[in-house]
């Protein structure tokens, strides 16, 4: 299957018979996220290829090496979205006063219908351009608006342009008043997709499947969905959003650690349980949820149950695409939840004891590192930098202000933003330097946004 509009390659990888790419950072504070390996001041990594070749400090170079100076910087996992729409980014401000589901069903997700395949390309590109920019290297994007065969095709095509890591989730949810009939050309897609990106097994693209909601869809059209991405090995993810739903799955039998539910406020415990012992975690976009009204003491009895908690941005129509913002709101929303409960049972004012605080700085780096690898579907070769893992790296400027005291991790959760993303590498390219995008034009990205906002919004741009 080939995209109708197909973009140029990106020039991700090496020609066969070339030698491999050699890349060194030396001198950084290399913040592993693996327990063996720590914390390493001035530290260095060699990556050779698309993999990370060596962690240590004071690495020599091999010849016709590749240097970066990473003294006073923080070098970090690349960051790691499980959950956002992509196609939404031109929509960028049209959520941001919204109060509940449905004034999100009236004003934002019906725009969907308006969208062409060839928006879904331009919203899909601006949105990588900008993740890329923000250090987000993966992502997890939920499409749920595969109103065509055209519109998988194209948000692809974009997705391979761009050279940031993506789980396409194949979108299952289409028009609600088609969703039976439109069920089998959708699975069908899903087949052709499967044998084309599994030809490659370094594609930076990979395909996923977003099941359509049980709400709309119903137990049986998700039952086969569910079979489909079993057969085709592919990772799933469903909207989590009305109670008893992940019961519902369980008592069917068809849960698993292959499914990754998002939201999931409603969780019960005995649902959280389940999620554990398969092996699951839970994505969650905490600036939507808590924004709209949503119960948020899932996030720390999630933790608490060993279902590994990720972040993801989830609609751009609403929220930036920011991870750093969510790490820091996620953070100050599961210390207020547990401040509550310590106020309910009577200790006030607040003191430390065995368990009391859970939540603590490095645990929102290792959900959007560690977690969200596991989530997408990569934790054994993403979310660490350790020899064999993929070189998907972000260094972070500390300047001009010094590096907060205390624990390096707490330094990237609450004081690092956007702007200090000085250099961002994925699958040992790096595609921004020095603070400036390598690969890409913002302007590029910019100019897609206007066209998608021209065509369906009606929208002309004052220039």
């Amino acid at each position: 299957m080939q995209p109708a509009t197909p973009f140029p390659s990106s020039g991700e990888r090496p020609l066969d018979n070339a030698p491999p790419r050699t890349l060194l950072i030396k001198g950084a504070l290399v913040l592993t996220m693996d327990p063996a390996l720590g914390d390493i001041d001035q530290g260095d990594v060699l990556i050779e290829g698309n993999r990370i070749a060596q962690v240590g400090s004071a690495l020599a170079a091999p010849e016709g090496a590749e240097s970066i100076d990473g003294r006073g910087m923080i070098l970090i996992p690349g960051l790691i979205d499980s959950h956002t729409h992509m196609w939404q980014v031109p929509l960028k401000g049209l959520g941001v006063g919204l109060w509940g589901t449905p004034d999100y069903q009236k004003h934002v997700f019906p725009l969907r219908e308006k969208f062409a395949a060839v928006d879904m390309q331009d919203a899909c590109f601006a949105a990588g351009t900008e993740m890329l920019d923000n250090g987000i290297t993966t992502v997890l994007d939920f499409c749920h608006n595969t109103m065509t065969p055209a519109h998988a095709e194209q948000s692809i095509a974009a997705h391979r342009r761009t050279g940031q890591r993506v789980l396409f989730s194949y979108g299952m949810l289409g028009g609600f008043s088609t969703l039976a009939a439109d069920h089998p050309w959708r699975l069908a897609q899903v087949r052709e997709l499967a044998a084309e990106l599994g030809r490659d097994s370094d594609s930076l693209v990979r395909l996923g499947l977003a099941l359509g909601s049980l709400e709309y869809s119903g137990l049986d059209l998700v039952k086969t969905e569910i079979e489909l991405g079993r057969a085709l090995g592919l990772p799933m993810t469903f909207h989590q959003n009305p109670p008893a739903q992940i019961r519902q799955l369980g008592e069917a039998g068809l849960l698993g650690g292959d499914l990754l539910p998002v939201h999931a406020n409603l969780a019960a415990d005995d649902e959280l349980e389940m999620l554990a012992a398969c092996g699951a975690g839970i994505s969650f976009t905490v600036e939507g949820e808590f924004g709209g009204g949503r119960a948020m003491n899932i996030i720390g009895r999630a933790h608490r149950a060993g279902v590994t908690p990720s972040l993801g941005i989830d609609i751009p129509s609403r929220v930036a695409l920011d991870l750093f913002a969510q790490m820091r709101l996620t953070f100050q929303v599961m210390r207020a939840e547990e401040a509550l409960a310590e106020r309910i049972t009577g200790r006030w004012p607040l003191a430390r004891h065995p368990g009391t605080p859970h939540a603590e700085p490095r645990h929102m780096l290792e959900y959007v590192t560690v977690n969200a690898a596991r989530a997408v579907g990569r934790g054994d070769e993403l979310g660490r930098i350790v020899p064999g893992f993929l070189a998907d790296l972000v260094l972070l400027s500390t300047g001009p202000y010094n590096m907060s005291l205390g624990d390096p991790a707490a330094h990237v959760a609450f004081q690092s933003t956007p702007a200090d993303v000085d250099t961002v590498i994925v699958d040992g390219v790096v595609r921004k330097r020095g603070g400036r995008l390598t690969t890409l034009d913002r302007r590029d990205a910019s100019q897609a946004t206007q066209r998608v906002r021209e065509r369906v919004l009606g929208m002309r741009s004052a220039a």
